[in-house]
């Protein structure tokens, strides 16, 4: 058992971790959140096997709707690990089982699994270290015992979905992402090329596949250099030499930017912005956990899948929302 077990609840109202996942620079976390969690070569193998957007069998025809549902769910799932309040355990319930048939093989031939200890350790870190890094970039951190608590808060939500063995002190998971995450990466990116492509350039909307190219590449350029941004700002160098990233001036002086407009922005501005729209969204609309990603429908699927290995027939598709 962790010791962050025997520990307060660190994740709740007024705790520093909701305070952090409530402002509204966590939309600078979407792209390196995806990119990091498919950074190893188990995670972006993963991906590229079973994704249903991401995968290698899916790539040539994925839409922007697909995207779009994609990074609804993803956001759904993270986010609503907080926010979702008495839903919480459907939640990390969710995402752990999810990944139950997520194996297959490396390309050295040998097997693996979401749910190894040590790929679901470094595939979490993949995603709290870019929610630590922004914050810090962005915002910065009042103290670094408020830091320590942002943390510990990460690893009890993760936890929730039995996620063990990362360091329980942040300047000891400051080591294990430089001596055993970042040497965990492969160069087997295709996943994460594939992340970056789509957010470089977003396919049009099937109902205007007349609109110019180069318009929809204007039309998307804000949210497109926002995602880039904040990208850059949590990408160390060993990353962008891997996915073959060279800075630009143009993101050098963005960078300068964004951290400037945040650093001047008051806090109770948008201290709370993430955490008034997911409460909208949870109590009106129709999160993933309570549809395709449900306890009912991940029990169908499980079943389905048990059943056509056992039959020797192809795998049924995973949960989706189309």
């Amino acid at each position: 058992m962790s010791q962050n077990e025997h520990q307060p609840d660190l994740t709740g109202p007024g705790s520093p971790l909701y305070q952090v996942l409530s402002d509204g620079v966590m939309l600078y976390t979407a792209l390196p959140v995806l990119v990091f969690a498919v950074a190893s070569e188990g995670g972006g193998q993963g991906v590229d096997d079973h994704d249903r957007v991401a995968g290698i069998h899916a790539r040539g025809n994925v839409g922007l709707g697909d995207i779009l549902d994609r990074l609804v769910n993803s956001a759904d799932m993270v986010i609503g690990l907080v926010f979702a309040g008495d839903e919480r355990p459907v939640v990390a319930h969710a995402i752990h089982e999810l990944h139950r048939h997520i194996e297959g093989k490396l390309r050295d031939g040998s097997r693996y699994h979401a749910w190894n200890k040590d790929l679901w350790a470094l595939t979490w870190a993949g995603i709290l270290k870019p929610i630590m890094t922004v914050y810090e970039e962005l915002r910065g951190f009042e103290s670094k015992a408020f830091r320590q608590d942002v943390y510990t808060g990460l690893l009890q939500l993760g936890e929730g979905f039995r996620v063990r063995g990362l360091p329980e002190n942040y300047d000891d998971f400051q080591l294990y992402w430089q001596n055993t995450w970042l040497p965990a990466m492969q160069n087997h990116t295709q996943a994460a090329n594939f992340i970056l492509e789509m957010a470089q350039s977003p396919p049009r909307p099937m109902r205007s596949p007349w609109l110019p190219t180069p318009v929809w590449q204007a039309i998307t350029w804000p949210p497109r250099r926002l995602l880039w941004t904040g990208l850059l700002l949590a990408m160390p160098p060993e990353m962008e030499t891997l996915l073959g990233i060279e800075r630009t001036r143009g993101d050098h002086a963005s960078i300068r930017l964004h951290r400037a407009f945040w650093r001047v922005l008051p806090r109770f501005v948008t201290g709370r912005l993430a955490e008034r729209f997911f409460k909208l969204r949870f109590r009106y609309g129709s999160p993933a956990w309570r549809r395709h990603y449900s306890i009912e429908s991940l029990k169908q699927y499980r079943t389905a899948v048990k059943t056509a290995k056992a039959e020797g027939s192809a795998l049924p598709e995973r949960p989706s929302v189309r």
